[in-house]
């Protein structure tokens, strides 16, 4: 197999809603190209190593490959982490094995602003949307994938929140960090966007500890904990959940 180190674009944990049909994908690309595939099979694992879907075909479009959930393929399961889904794609004539955490869970989270947020929000914003008829779901897409990735690295189980706003202020100040920043350098050393860009990044770990959301622990619509600090949740391996 050729050692060729392609790029499988996860945006974190792949999110798979219990006794729902559903799709998981992956792009895959190098130099900036989408890979050229060939072939792929999906596979999906529950978190004692069992088999669930078992390398299955996959749709192929480009470099995105698509692996399908059926619903009968989850109902019953239980839920929680540690599940796997893996991509075996052929490129080339060389299979390449790609694999990604996955979650199950009673309902994936969904990112609480949009563009018109951030153009309500902020004058300079609305400013570079109407000169460059630009579009900013790169700059939420980015940050939102940013947000579940660090939730995920902090053993939150981010998809048990259920008071997405809570989410908002975090994903206002990174969003607009990445915006200005990008702009900013179209302009000279010093501009007001470096400024702003410094200023919202400041914001963010700020942001970040200032999180509260009611949490369903047990997934059963039941708001078991208190609104508390999203950072200092831990979630041990074993045992009990402990929360401080």
């Amino acid at each position: 197999m050729a050692e060729t180190l392609w790029s499988a674009r996860w945006t974190g944990p792949s999110m798979i809603e219990r006794g729902k049909a559903q799709e998981v994908s992956v792009s895959i690309e190098l130099d900036g190209a989408a890979a050229s595939v060939t072939s792929a099979t999906f596979t999906l694992y529950q978190a004692d190593g069992a088999t669930v879907v078992d390398a299955t075909a996959a749709a192929v479009a480009a470099g995105t490959v698509t692996g399908t959930i059926a619903s009968g393929d989850t109902t019953g399961k239980t839920l929680g982490k540690a599940w796997l889904v893996r991509f075996d794609v052929t490129i080339a004539g060389s299979v390449f094995t790609f694999y990604n955490d996955a979650v199950l869970c009673l309902a994936r989270l969904y990112c609480p602003i949009a563009q018109t947020d951030l153009v309500a929000r902020h004058s300079d914003v609305a400013a570079l949307v109407s000169a460059s008829k630009g579009n900013l779901q790169d700059y939420i897409s980015s940050a939102w994938a940013e947000l579940l990735g660090r939730l995920y690295a902090d053993s939150v189980p981010f998809w048990q929140i259920r008071t997405p706003s809570a989410l908002r202020e975090w994903m206002f100040a990174r969003s607009f960090a990445l915006i200005f920043r990008d702009y900013s350098t179209l302009l000279d050393p010093g501009d007001r966007y470096m400024e702003h860009a410094d200023r919202y990044d400041a914001q963010t770990d700020k942001a970040y500890d200032q999180i509260r959301s009611r949490i369903d622990i047990g997934e059963d619509n039941k708001l078991e904990a208190e609104a508390k600090p999203i950072a200092p949740i831990i979630m041990l391996t074993s045992g009990p959940r402990r929360y401080r």
